[in-house]
Protein backbone atom coordinates (compact mmCIF):
# COMPACT_ATOMS: atom_id res chain seq x y z
CA UNK A 1 0.00 0.00 0.00
CA UNK A 2 1.57 3.22 -1.11
CA UNK A 3 1.16 6.54 -2.86
CA UNK A 4 2.01 7.18 -6.50
CA UNK A 5 2.85 10.26 -8.56
CA UNK A 6 4.09 10.96 -12.04
CA UNK A 7 4.49 13.27 -15.01
CA UNK A 8 4.33 12.18 -18.65
CA UNK A 9 5.38 14.96 -20.98
CA UNK A 10 6.04 15.82 -24.60
CA UNK A 11 9.07 17.76 -23.41
CA UNK A 12 11.92 16.91 -21.06
CA UNK A 13 11.04 17.12 -17.36
CA UNK A 14 12.90 19.15 -14.78
CA UNK A 15 14.40 16.94 -12.08
CA UNK A 16 13.35 19.04 -9.08
CA UNK A 17 9.58 18.90 -9.62
CA UNK A 18 8.49 15.36 -8.74
CA UNK A 19 10.08 15.20 -5.28
CA UNK A 20 7.96 17.90 -3.56
CA UNK A 21 4.88 16.59 -5.38
CA UNK A 22 5.43 13.10 -3.98
CA UNK A 23 6.20 14.41 -0.51
CA UNK A 24 2.63 15.74 -0.22
CA UNK A 25 1.46 12.14 0.27
CA UNK A 26 4.08 10.99 2.75
CA UNK A 27 1.21 9.77 4.96
CA UNK A 28 0.40 7.18 2.27
CA UNK A 29 3.97 5.92 2.33
CA UNK A 30 6.07 6.83 5.37
CA UNK A 31 8.41 3.83 4.97
CA UNK A 32 10.33 4.89 1.88
CA UNK A 33 10.39 6.79 -1.40
CA UNK A 34 11.76 6.52 -4.91
CA UNK A 35 11.82 8.13 -8.35
CA UNK A 36 12.45 6.91 -11.87
CA UNK A 37 13.35 9.29 -14.70
CA UNK A 38 12.63 8.21 -18.25
CA UNK A 39 13.14 10.20 -21.42
CA UNK A 40 9.60 11.66 -21.44
CA UNK A 41 8.29 10.67 -18.03
CA UNK A 42 9.08 10.50 -14.35
CA UNK A 43 7.44 8.24 -11.77
CA UNK A 44 7.39 8.93 -8.03
CA UNK A 45 6.48 6.63 -5.16
CA UNK A 46 5.93 6.67 -1.39
CA UNK A 47 6.04 3.25 0.26
CA UNK A 48 3.96 1.78 3.07
CA UNK A 49 5.60 -1.61 3.62
CA UNK A 50 2.99 -4.38 3.97
CA UNK A 51 4.25 -7.32 1.85
CA UNK A 52 8.00 -8.09 1.56
CA UNK A 53 9.36 -5.44 3.90
CA UNK A 54 12.85 -5.70 2.41
CA UNK A 55 14.46 -3.31 -0.08
CA UNK A 56 13.39 -5.73 -2.82
CA UNK A 57 9.96 -4.12 -2.61
CA UNK A 58 11.31 -0.65 -3.43
CA UNK A 59 9.44 1.32 -6.10
CA UNK A 60 9.35 2.48 -8.83
CA UNK A 61 10.26 -1.09 -9.77
CA UNK A 62 11.71 -2.49 -13.00
CA UNK A 63 11.18 -5.93 -14.53
CA UNK A 64 12.81 -7.81 -17.44
CA UNK A 65 14.80 -4.65 -18.21
CA UNK A 66 11.65 -3.61 -20.06
CA UNK A 67 8.90 -2.49 -17.68
CA UNK A 68 8.90 0.16 -14.97
CA UNK A 69 5.94 0.63 -12.62
CA UNK A 70 4.64 2.88 -9.88
CA UNK A 71 1.88 1.01 -8.07
CA UNK A 72 -0.45 1.55 -5.14
CA UNK A 73 -2.58 -1.27 -3.74
CA UNK A 74 -2.57 -4.98 -3.07
CA UNK A 75 -3.17 -7.93 -5.39
CA UNK A 76 -4.26 -10.47 -2.81
CA UNK A 77 -3.99 -13.53 -5.08
CA UNK A 78 -0.43 -12.72 -6.16
CA UNK A 79 0.87 -15.99 -4.67
CA UNK A 80 -1.41 -18.08 -6.92
CA UNK A 81 -0.56 -15.93 -9.95
CA UNK A 82 3.14 -16.19 -9.20
CA UNK A 83 2.97 -20.01 -9.24
CA UNK A 84 1.17 -19.94 -12.59
CA UNK A 85 3.68 -17.50 -14.04
CA UNK A 86 6.68 -19.48 -12.76
CA UNK A 87 5.33 -22.53 -14.56
CA UNK A 88 5.52 -20.42 -17.72
CA UNK A 89 9.15 -19.51 -17.19
CA UNK A 90 8.97 -16.25 -15.25
CA UNK A 91 11.53 -15.59 -12.51
CA UNK A 92 11.07 -13.20 -9.60
CA UNK A 93 13.58 -11.29 -7.50
CA UNK A 94 11.18 -10.38 -4.66
CA UNK A 95 8.06 -11.66 -2.91
CA UNK A 96 6.01 -8.62 -3.89
CA UNK A 97 2.79 -8.39 -5.84
CA UNK A 98 4.38 -5.52 -7.77
CA UNK A 99 6.63 -7.86 -9.75
CA UNK A 100 3.68 -10.19 -10.34
CA UNK A 101 1.70 -7.34 -11.90
CA UNK A 102 4.43 -6.63 -14.46
CA UNK A 103 4.98 -10.32 -15.24
CA UNK A 104 1.22 -10.77 -15.63
CA UNK A 105 1.06 -7.87 -18.06
CA UNK A 106 3.97 -9.32 -20.03
CA UNK A 107 2.25 -12.73 -20.22
CA UNK A 108 -1.47 -11.92 -20.55
CA UNK A 109 -1.45 -8.32 -21.78
CA UNK A 110 -4.41 -6.19 -20.65
CA UNK A 111 -6.31 -9.40 -19.83
CA UNK A 112 -4.14 -9.65 -16.72
CA UNK A 113 -6.62 -7.28 -15.04
CA UNK A 114 -9.26 -10.01 -15.03
CA UNK A 115 -6.79 -12.20 -13.12
CA UNK A 116 -6.20 -9.71 -10.30
CA UNK A 117 -8.18 -9.98 -7.09
CA UNK A 118 -7.46 -6.83 -5.15
CA UNK A 119 -7.25 -3.06 -5.22
CA UNK A 120 -4.90 -1.04 -7.35
CA UNK A 121 -3.91 2.07 -9.20
CA UNK A 122 -0.78 1.82 -11.31
CA UNK A 123 1.08 3.15 -14.33
CA UNK A 124 3.50 0.95 -16.28
CA UNK A 125 5.86 2.12 -19.00
CA UNK A 126 6.90 -0.47 -21.59
CA UNK A 127 10.34 0.66 -22.80
CA UNK A 128 10.40 -1.82 -25.69
CA UNK A 129 7.17 -0.58 -27.28
CA UNK A 130 7.36 2.91 -25.73
CA UNK A 131 3.78 2.76 -24.48
CA UNK A 132 1.93 3.18 -21.22
CA UNK A 133 -0.48 0.91 -19.36
CA UNK A 134 -2.63 2.42 -16.60
CA UNK A 135 -5.43 0.88 -14.56
CA UNK A 136 -7.65 1.30 -11.54
CA UNK A 137 -9.37 -1.54 -9.68
CA UNK A 138 -12.97 -2.66 -10.13
CA UNK A 139 -14.41 -0.51 -7.32
CA UNK A 140 -12.05 2.45 -7.28
CA UNK A 141 -10.72 1.42 -3.90
CA UNK A 142 -7.38 3.00 -4.72
CA UNK A 143 -7.57 6.60 -5.93
CA UNK A 144 -6.07 7.78 -9.21
CA UNK A 145 -6.34 11.45 -10.18
CA UNK A 146 -4.97 13.19 -13.26
CA UNK A 147 -4.54 16.57 -14.94
CA UNK A 148 -3.86 16.93 -18.63
CA UNK A 149 -3.01 19.90 -20.86
CA UNK A 150 -1.44 20.10 -24.31
CA UNK A 151 2.06 19.22 -23.09
CA UNK A 152 1.89 17.17 -19.92
CA UNK A 153 -0.11 14.49 -18.11
CA UNK A 154 0.19 14.62 -14.32
CA UNK A 155 -1.17 11.89 -12.05
CA UNK A 156 -1.22 10.97 -8.38
CA UNK A 157 -2.90 9.09 -5.57
CA UNK A 158 -4.23 12.38 -4.26
CA UNK A 159 -5.19 15.69 -5.79
CA UNK A 160 -2.63 17.53 -3.66
CA UNK A 161 0.11 15.76 -5.66
CA UNK A 162 -1.16 17.48 -8.81
CA UNK A 163 -1.71 20.84 -7.08
CA UNK A 164 1.96 20.77 -6.02
CA UNK A 165 3.04 21.03 -9.68
CA UNK A 166 4.02 24.66 -10.38
CA UNK A 167 1.87 24.84 -13.55
CA UNK A 168 -1.38 23.68 -11.90
CA UNK A 169 -3.65 26.23 -10.26
CA UNK A 170 -6.16 25.35 -7.55
CA UNK A 171 -9.53 26.40 -8.95
CA UNK A 172 -12.98 25.31 -7.73
CA UNK A 173 -15.21 23.25 -10.00
CA UNK A 174 -18.40 25.24 -9.36
CA UNK A 175 -20.69 22.79 -11.16
CA UNK A 176 -19.40 19.88 -9.07
CA UNK A 177 -19.62 21.82 -5.81
CA UNK A 178 -23.13 23.06 -6.56
CA UNK A 179 -24.24 19.47 -7.17
CA UNK A 180 -22.48 18.42 -3.96
CA UNK A 181 -24.46 20.84 -1.79
CA UNK A 182 -27.76 20.01 -3.49
CA UNK A 183 -27.44 16.29 -4.15
CA UNK A 184 -24.58 15.00 -2.00
CA UNK A 185 -21.06 13.73 -2.63
CA UNK A 186 -20.47 11.62 -5.74
CA UNK A 187 -17.01 10.12 -5.68
CA UNK A 188 -17.90 7.76 -8.53
CA UNK A 189 -18.05 10.40 -11.28
CA UNK A 190 -15.11 11.61 -13.33
CA UNK A 191 -15.14 15.23 -12.16
CA UNK A 192 -13.71 16.43 -8.84
CA UNK A 193 -14.08 19.58 -6.73
CA UNK A 194 -11.15 21.04 -8.67
CA UNK A 195 -11.35 22.43 -12.16
CA UNK A 196 -9.46 20.36 -14.76
CA UNK A 197 -8.54 17.60 -12.30
CA UNK A 198 -10.27 14.28 -12.95
CA UNK A 199 -10.55 10.74 -11.64
CA UNK A 200 -9.33 7.85 -13.72
CA UNK A 201 -12.37 5.60 -14.23
CA UNK A 202 -12.63 2.61 -11.91
CA UNK A 203 -12.91 -0.87 -13.51
CA UNK A 204 -10.89 0.60 -16.37
CA UNK A 205 -7.55 0.76 -18.12
CA UNK A 206 -5.67 2.79 -20.71
CA UNK A 207 -3.03 1.36 -23.03
CA UNK A 208 -1.32 3.51 -25.60
CA UNK A 209 1.53 5.72 -26.70
CA UNK A 210 2.51 9.20 -25.59
CA UNK A 211 0.51 10.57 -28.52
CA UNK A 212 -2.55 8.53 -27.48
CA UNK A 213 -2.49 10.09 -24.01
CA UNK A 214 -2.82 13.57 -25.45
CA UNK A 215 -4.99 12.86 -28.47
CA UNK A 216 -7.22 9.93 -27.46
CA UNK A 217 -7.05 9.22 -23.73
CA UNK A 218 -9.68 6.48 -23.86
CA UNK A 219 -10.34 4.52 -20.67
CA UNK A 220 -11.73 1.06 -21.40
CA UNK A 221 -13.92 -0.92 -19.01
CA UNK A 222 -12.59 -4.39 -18.18
CA UNK A 223 -15.33 -5.38 -15.70
CA UNK A 224 -18.96 -4.62 -14.88
CA UNK A 225 -21.59 -5.92 -12.52
CA UNK A 226 -24.40 -8.10 -13.93
CA UNK A 227 -27.33 -8.37 -11.48
CA UNK A 228 -29.91 -11.14 -11.62
CA UNK A 229 -33.18 -9.36 -12.52
CA UNK A 230 -35.46 -12.38 -12.21
CA UNK A 231 -38.50 -12.46 -9.90
CA UNK A 232 -37.74 -15.92 -8.57
CA UNK A 233 -39.81 -17.20 -5.65
CA UNK A 234 -38.12 -18.07 -2.36
CA UNK A 235 -37.04 -21.69 -1.85
CA UNK A 236 -35.78 -22.83 1.56
CA UNK A 237 -33.29 -25.41 0.24
CA UNK A 238 -31.87 -22.92 -2.25
CA UNK A 239 -31.54 -20.39 0.55
CA UNK A 240 -29.40 -22.83 2.54
CA UNK A 241 -27.19 -23.53 -0.48
CA UNK A 242 -26.78 -19.81 -1.23
CA UNK A 243 -25.91 -19.19 2.43
CA UNK A 244 -23.24 -21.91 2.31
CA UNK A 245 -21.71 -20.45 -0.87
CA UNK A 246 -21.80 -16.96 0.63
CA UNK A 247 -20.01 -18.07 3.77
CA UNK A 248 -17.31 -19.96 1.87
CA UNK A 249 -16.64 -17.05 -0.51
CA UNK A 250 -16.49 -14.52 2.32
CA UNK A 251 -14.17 -16.76 4.34
CA UNK A 252 -11.78 -17.06 1.40
CA UNK A 253 -11.97 -13.31 0.80
CA UNK A 254 -10.88 -12.81 4.42
CA UNK A 255 -8.21 -15.51 4.14
CA UNK A 256 -6.35 -13.90 1.25
CA UNK A 257 -6.71 -10.44 2.83
CA UNK A 258 -4.87 -11.67 5.90
CA UNK A 259 -1.74 -11.95 3.77
CA UNK A 260 0.63 -9.38 5.19
CA UNK A 261 4.03 -9.16 6.83
CA UNK A 262 2.70 -6.75 9.46
CA UNK A 263 0.09 -6.98 12.22
CA UNK A 264 -3.59 -7.06 11.14
CA UNK A 265 -6.74 -5.93 12.98
CA UNK A 266 -10.39 -5.08 12.28
CA UNK A 267 -12.72 -2.12 12.60
CA UNK A 268 -15.74 -3.26 14.63
CA UNK A 269 -18.97 -1.25 14.72
CA UNK A 270 -21.11 -3.88 16.44
CA UNK A 271 -23.25 -4.61 13.40
CA UNK A 272 -23.63 -7.82 11.42
CA UNK A 273 -21.11 -6.99 8.69
CA UNK A 274 -18.07 -6.01 10.76
CA UNK A 275 -18.87 -8.76 13.26
CA UNK A 276 -18.84 -11.33 10.44
CA UNK A 277 -15.38 -10.19 9.41
CA UNK A 278 -14.09 -10.24 12.99
CA UNK A 279 -15.47 -13.75 13.45
CA UNK A 280 -13.75 -15.03 10.31
CA UNK A 281 -10.45 -13.30 11.07
CA UNK A 282 -10.50 -14.85 14.54
CA UNK A 283 -11.30 -18.31 13.14
CA UNK A 284 -8.57 -18.19 10.49
CA UNK A 285 -5.90 -16.85 12.86
CA UNK A 286 -6.60 -19.74 15.23
CA UNK A 287 -6.32 -22.23 12.37
CA UNK A 288 -2.94 -20.68 11.49
CA UNK A 289 -1.77 -21.11 15.11
CA UNK A 290 -1.37 -17.37 15.54
CA UNK A 291 -1.24 -16.96 19.31
CA UNK A 292 -1.60 -13.19 19.50
CA UNK A 293 -5.08 -11.85 20.20
CA UNK A 294 -6.86 -10.18 17.34
CA UNK A 295 -7.19 -6.42 17.78
CA UNK A 296 -10.52 -4.69 17.07
CA UNK A 297 -11.05 -0.94 16.86
CA UNK A 298 -14.25 0.99 17.51
CA UNK A 299 -15.61 4.50 17.97
CA UNK A 300 -18.04 4.68 20.89
CA UNK A 301 -20.24 7.41 22.37
CA UNK A 302 -20.85 7.19 26.11
CA UNK A 303 -21.04 10.89 27.04
CA UNK A 304 -24.32 12.54 27.98
CA UNK A 305 -26.44 13.29 24.93
CA UNK A 306 -24.48 11.03 22.58
CA UNK A 307 -25.55 7.58 23.79
CA UNK A 308 -28.06 7.12 20.98
CA UNK A 309 -25.05 6.74 18.68
CA UNK A 310 -23.28 4.27 20.94
CA UNK A 311 -22.92 0.62 19.91
CA UNK A 312 -20.50 -0.45 22.63
CA UNK A 313 -23.07 -2.90 24.03
CA UNK A 314 -22.85 -4.97 20.82
CA UNK A 315 -19.10 -4.39 20.45
CA UNK A 316 -18.55 -5.79 23.95
CA UNK A 317 -20.70 -8.84 23.19
CA UNK A 318 -18.50 -9.70 20.18
CA UNK A 319 -15.26 -9.07 22.06
CA UNK A 320 -16.35 -11.29 24.93
CA UNK A 321 -17.67 -14.03 22.62
CA UNK A 322 -14.41 -14.31 20.67
CA UNK A 323 -11.94 -13.26 23.32
CA UNK A 324 -10.50 -10.48 21.16
CA UNK A 325 -8.84 -7.34 22.48
CA UNK A 326 -11.30 -4.48 21.94
CA UNK A 327 -9.74 -1.01 21.51
CA UNK A 328 -12.29 1.79 21.87
CA UNK A 329 -12.13 5.55 21.41
CA UNK A 330 -14.62 8.32 22.07
CA UNK A 331 -14.16 11.56 20.10
CA UNK A 332 -13.54 14.60 22.32
CA UNK A 333 -16.03 17.35 21.58
CA UNK A 334 -13.54 20.23 21.92
CA UNK A 335 -11.23 18.55 19.37
CA UNK A 336 -13.91 18.05 16.71
CA UNK A 337 -13.27 21.33 14.78
CA UNK A 338 -9.55 20.65 14.33
CA UNK A 339 -10.18 17.00 13.47
CA UNK A 340 -12.74 17.92 10.80
CA UNK A 341 -10.28 20.38 9.27
CA UNK A 342 -7.63 17.65 9.07
CA UNK A 343 -10.16 15.19 7.66
CA UNK A 344 -11.21 17.51 4.83
CA UNK A 345 -7.57 18.18 3.97
CA UNK A 346 -7.14 14.45 3.48
CA UNK A 347 -10.51 13.86 1.76
CA UNK A 348 -9.83 16.65 -0.79
CA UNK A 349 -13.44 16.57 -2.02
CA UNK A 350 -15.86 17.66 0.74
CA UNK A 351 -17.87 14.73 2.21
CA UNK A 352 -21.54 14.46 3.18
CA UNK A 353 -20.91 14.42 6.93
CA UNK A 354 -18.13 14.84 9.47
CA UNK A 355 -16.87 11.21 9.16
CA UNK A 356 -15.75 11.43 12.77
CA UNK A 357 -16.53 7.78 13.61
CA UNK A 358 -14.42 6.48 10.73
CA UNK A 359 -11.75 9.12 11.33
CA UNK A 360 -11.33 8.34 15.04
CA UNK A 361 -11.39 4.58 14.48
CA UNK A 362 -8.35 4.80 12.22
CA UNK A 363 -6.77 7.37 14.51
CA UNK A 364 -7.06 4.73 17.23
CA UNK A 365 -5.51 2.06 14.97
CA UNK A 366 -2.55 4.36 14.32
CA UNK A 367 -1.81 4.49 18.07
CA UNK A 368 -1.00 0.74 18.00
CA UNK A 369 1.35 -1.46 16.00
CA UNK A 370 -1.44 -2.63 13.65
CA UNK A 371 -0.89 -1.53 10.05
CA UNK A 372 -3.72 -3.32 8.22
CA UNK A 373 -7.43 -3.59 9.05
CA UNK A 374 -10.09 -5.82 7.53
CA UNK A 375 -13.34 -3.87 7.49
CA UNK A 376 -17.03 -4.50 6.78
CA UNK A 377 -17.74 -1.94 4.07
CA UNK A 378 -19.88 -3.03 1.12
CA UNK A 379 -22.39 -5.59 2.40
CA UNK A 380 -25.39 -3.28 2.80
CA UNK A 381 -25.40 -2.26 -0.86
CA UNK A 382 -25.15 -5.87 -2.01
CA UNK A 383 -27.55 -7.50 0.44
CA UNK A 384 -30.18 -4.81 0.91
CA UNK A 385 -29.16 -3.61 4.37
CA UNK A 386 -30.55 -0.07 4.30
CA UNK A 387 -34.19 0.80 5.10
CA UNK A 388 -34.86 2.65 1.78
CA UNK A 389 -34.38 -0.67 -0.02
CA UNK A 390 -37.74 -1.70 1.45
CA UNK A 391 -39.28 0.59 -1.18
CA UNK A 392 -37.76 -1.44 -4.01
CA UNK A 393 -38.42 -4.80 -2.38
CA UNK A 394 -42.07 -4.31 -1.41
CA UNK A 395 -43.09 -2.46 -4.58
CA UNK A 396 -41.80 -5.33 -6.75
CA UNK A 397 -43.91 -8.08 -5.18
CA UNK A 398 -47.24 -9.62 -6.16
CA UNK A 399 -50.33 -8.30 -4.38
CA UNK A 400 -50.47 -11.20 -1.92
CA UNK A 401 -46.74 -11.15 -1.12
CA UNK A 402 -46.74 -7.37 -0.97
CA UNK A 403 -49.09 -7.23 2.01
CA UNK A 404 -47.72 -10.27 3.84
CA UNK A 405 -44.10 -9.12 3.55
CA UNK A 406 -45.01 -5.50 4.38
CA UNK A 407 -46.61 -6.64 7.63
CA UNK A 408 -43.44 -8.50 8.65
CA UNK A 409 -41.20 -5.61 7.59
CA UNK A 410 -43.03 -3.33 10.04
CA UNK A 411 -41.17 -5.22 12.79
CA UNK A 412 -37.97 -3.47 11.68
CA UNK A 413 -37.37 -0.29 13.77
CA UNK A 414 -38.09 2.98 11.89
CA UNK A 415 -39.37 1.10 8.85
CA UNK A 416 -43.02 2.22 8.75
CA UNK A 417 -42.48 5.13 6.36
CA UNK A 418 -40.67 2.95 3.83
CA UNK A 419 -43.13 0.08 4.18
CA UNK A 420 -46.20 2.24 3.53
CA UNK A 421 -44.61 4.12 0.63
CA UNK A 422 -43.46 0.78 -0.81
CA UNK A 423 -47.03 -0.49 -0.61
CA UNK A 424 -48.36 2.60 -2.38
CA UNK A 425 -45.76 2.29 -5.13
CA UNK A 426 -46.49 -1.42 -5.49
CA UNK A 427 -50.24 -0.90 -5.79
CA UNK A 428 -49.65 1.87 -8.33
CA UNK A 429 -47.44 -0.51 -10.33
CA UNK A 430 -50.10 -3.24 -10.29
CA UNK A 431 -52.82 -0.82 -11.42
CA UNK A 432 -50.94 1.20 -14.04
CA UNK A 433 -47.82 -0.80 -14.90
CA UNK A 434 -44.14 -0.42 -14.08
CA UNK A 435 -43.33 1.94 -16.95
CA UNK A 436 -46.01 4.40 -15.92
CA UNK A 437 -44.88 4.20 -12.28
CA UNK A 438 -41.32 5.14 -13.27
CA UNK A 439 -42.62 7.87 -15.59
CA UNK A 440 -44.73 9.37 -12.79
CA UNK A 441 -41.90 9.37 -10.23
CA UNK A 442 -39.50 10.84 -12.77
CA UNK A 443 -41.83 13.72 -13.64
CA UNK A 444 -43.19 14.52 -10.18
CA UNK A 445 -40.23 13.81 -7.92
CA UNK A 446 -37.45 14.34 -10.50
CA UNK A 447 -35.71 11.08 -9.70
CA UNK A 448 -35.32 7.59 -11.10
CA UNK A 449 -36.84 4.61 -9.33
CA UNK A 450 -36.23 0.89 -9.72
CA UNK A 451 -38.80 -1.64 -8.57
CA UNK A 452 -36.28 -4.44 -9.05
CA UNK A 453 -34.26 -4.68 -5.83
CA UNK A 454 -31.24 -6.35 -7.46
CA UNK A 455 -31.05 -3.68 -10.15
CA UNK A 456 -31.10 -0.97 -7.48
CA UNK A 457 -28.42 -2.79 -5.49
CA UNK A 458 -26.27 -3.02 -8.63
CA UNK A 459 -26.63 0.71 -9.25
CA UNK A 460 -25.68 1.56 -5.67
CA UNK A 461 -22.77 -0.90 -5.57
CA UNK A 462 -21.23 0.95 -8.51
CA UNK A 463 -22.44 4.36 -7.31
CA UNK A 464 -23.02 5.46 -3.73
CA UNK A 465 -20.87 2.61 -2.36
CA UNK A 466 -17.89 3.96 -4.32
CA UNK A 467 -18.27 7.19 -2.34
CA UNK A 468 -18.11 5.27 0.96
CA UNK A 469 -15.08 3.34 -0.29
CA UNK A 470 -13.41 6.68 -1.06
CA UNK A 471 -14.10 7.83 2.51
CA UNK A 472 -12.62 4.62 3.93
CA UNK A 473 -9.47 4.85 1.84
CA UNK A 474 -8.76 8.49 2.59
CA UNK A 475 -9.52 8.35 6.32
CA UNK A 476 -7.43 5.21 6.81
CA UNK A 477 -4.50 6.37 4.70
CA UNK A 478 -4.47 9.72 6.52
CA UNK A 479 -3.05 7.64 9.39
CA UNK A 480 -0.91 5.35 7.18
CA UNK A 481 -3.31 2.42 7.74
CA UNK A 482 -4.31 0.04 4.96
CA UNK A 483 -8.04 -0.76 4.97
CA UNK A 484 -8.99 -4.04 3.26
CA UNK A 485 -12.59 -4.91 2.40
CA UNK A 486 -13.47 -8.59 2.08
CA UNK A 487 -17.04 -7.79 0.99
CA UNK A 488 -15.53 -6.11 -2.10
CA UNK A 489 -13.83 -9.30 -3.29
CA UNK A 490 -15.04 -9.36 -6.90
CA UNK A 491 -15.91 -13.08 -6.66
CA UNK A 492 -18.28 -12.33 -3.79
CA UNK A 493 -19.71 -9.29 -5.58
CA UNK A 494 -20.39 -11.34 -8.71
CA UNK A 495 -21.97 -14.11 -6.64
CA UNK A 496 -24.27 -11.79 -4.69
CA UNK A 497 -25.32 -10.01 -7.88
CA UNK A 498 -26.38 -13.39 -9.26
CA UNK A 499 -28.48 -14.31 -6.19
CA UNK A 500 -32.22 -13.55 -6.68
CA UNK A 501 -33.52 -10.66 -4.58
CA UNK A 502 -35.92 -12.88 -2.56
CA UNK A 503 -32.95 -14.27 -0.63
CA UNK A 504 -31.70 -10.82 0.41
CA UNK A 505 -34.91 -9.54 2.01
CA UNK A 506 -37.22 -12.04 3.59
CA UNK A 507 -39.95 -12.07 6.26
CA UNK A 508 -38.94 -8.76 7.81
CA UNK A 509 -35.19 -9.38 7.68
CA UNK A 510 -32.73 -7.34 5.67
CA UNK A 511 -29.58 -9.18 4.56
CA UNK A 512 -31.42 -12.46 5.15
CA UNK A 513 -28.82 -14.55 3.30
CA UNK A 514 -25.98 -13.25 5.49
CA UNK A 515 -27.96 -13.86 8.69
CA UNK A 516 -28.68 -17.40 7.58
CA UNK A 517 -24.98 -17.96 6.84
CA UNK A 518 -23.84 -16.84 10.29
CA UNK A 519 -26.70 -18.30 12.32
CA UNK A 520 -25.16 -20.13 15.27
CA UNK A 521 -21.75 -18.58 14.63
CA UNK A 522 -22.42 -15.02 15.77
CA UNK A 523 -24.34 -14.18 18.95
CA UNK A 524 -28.09 -13.93 18.23
CA UNK A 525 -28.12 -10.38 19.63
CA UNK A 526 -25.96 -9.38 16.64
CA UNK A 527 -26.88 -11.86 13.92
CA UNK A 528 -30.63 -11.37 14.34
CA UNK A 529 -30.43 -7.73 15.38
CA UNK A 530 -33.29 -5.73 13.85
CA UNK A 531 -32.05 -2.16 14.21
CA UNK A 532 -29.50 -0.65 11.85
CA UNK A 533 -26.99 2.01 12.97
CA UNK A 534 -23.66 1.78 11.14
CA UNK A 535 -21.12 4.23 12.58
CA UNK A 536 -23.60 6.97 13.58
CA UNK A 537 -22.21 10.33 14.71
CA UNK A 538 -23.76 12.70 17.32
CA UNK A 539 -23.40 15.69 15.01
CA UNK A 540 -26.59 17.47 16.12
CA UNK A 541 -25.44 17.29 19.74
CA UNK A 542 -22.13 18.86 18.74
CA UNK A 543 -23.19 21.46 16.19
CA UNK A 544 -26.45 22.55 17.82
CA UNK A 545 -24.74 22.55 21.21
CA UNK A 546 -21.30 23.72 22.34
CA UNK A 547 -19.90 23.90 18.80
CA UNK A 548 -22.82 25.86 17.37
CA UNK A 549 -20.95 29.15 17.09
CA UNK A 550 -18.06 27.53 15.22
CA UNK A 551 -20.57 25.70 13.02
CA UNK A 552 -22.53 28.85 12.10
CA UNK A 553 -19.41 30.97 11.57
CA UNK A 554 -18.08 28.47 9.06
CA UNK A 555 -21.33 28.41 7.12
CA UNK A 556 -21.66 32.21 7.04
CA UNK A 557 -18.02 32.88 6.13
CA UNK A 558 -18.04 30.71 3.00
CA UNK A 559 -17.34 32.86 -0.07
CA UNK A 560 -18.06 29.99 -2.45
CA UNK A 561 -21.71 29.87 -1.37
CA UNK A 562 -22.29 33.16 -3.16
CA UNK A 563 -20.97 31.70 -6.41
CA UNK A 564 -23.19 28.62 -6.34
CA UNK A 565 -26.83 28.34 -7.35
CA UNK A 566 -28.10 25.90 -4.71
CA UNK A 567 -31.27 26.81 -2.88
CA UNK A 568 -30.84 27.39 0.83
CA UNK A 569 -32.83 25.20 3.18
CA UNK A 570 -32.81 24.53 6.91
CA UNK A 571 -32.07 20.81 6.70
CA UNK A 572 -29.26 19.79 9.01
CA UNK A 573 -27.68 17.62 6.31
CA UNK A 574 -27.54 20.64 4.02
CA UNK A 575 -25.84 22.75 6.68
CA UNK A 576 -23.27 20.01 7.32
CA UNK A 577 -22.31 20.11 3.64
CA UNK A 578 -22.12 23.92 3.69
CA UNK A 579 -19.84 23.73 6.73
CA UNK A 580 -17.60 21.22 4.95
CA UNK A 581 -17.59 23.39 1.84
CA UNK A 582 -16.41 26.36 3.89
CA UNK A 583 -13.58 24.37 5.48
CA UNK A 584 -12.65 22.96 2.06
CA UNK A 585 -12.49 26.50 0.67
CA UNK A 586 -10.11 27.60 3.45
CA UNK A 587 -7.97 24.51 2.95
CA UNK A 588 -7.50 24.63 -0.81
CA UNK A 589 -8.41 28.06 -2.21
CA UNK A 590 -6.03 30.85 -1.33
CA UNK A 591 -7.10 33.50 -3.83
CA UNK A 592 -10.86 33.26 -4.11
CA UNK A 593 -12.37 36.61 -5.13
Amino acid sequence: MCGISGIISKKSIERNIIEPMTDTIIHRGPDGFGYYYGEKFVFGHRRLSIVDLSDAGHQPMQYLNRYVITFNGEVYNHLELRIELEKNGYVFQSHTDTEVIMASYDFWGVDCLNKFNGMWAFVIHDRLKDKYFMSRDRFGKKPFYYYKDQEKFIFGSEIKVILAHPDVESKPNLKFLDSYVQNGAKEYIKETAFENIFRFDFSSYFEGSLEDIFENFEQNKFWEIKPNLSHEKFDEEKAKEYAKQYYELLEDAVRIRLRADVKVGSALSGGLDSSSIVYLVNKLLKEQDKEELQETFSSVYKSDGTQECDESYFIDIMALKLGVHSNQIEPKEDEIPSQIEKMIWHLENPPDNSLMSSWHTFKLVASTDVKVTLDGQGADEQLGGYLPYLLNYISSLSIVDMFSQAKKCLQIPNSSKYVFVGLCLGLYRVLFGEKFLKFTIKNIFKRDFETNLNKKLGIDTMGSLITLIHYADHTSMAFSIESRMPFMDYRLVEFLASVPACYKMRDGWTKYLARLAFDGKLPDEINWRKDKMGWPIPEKKWFYGNLNRWFIENIESCKLSKKLSFKENKKFSNNIKRMNLSIWEKSFLNNLD
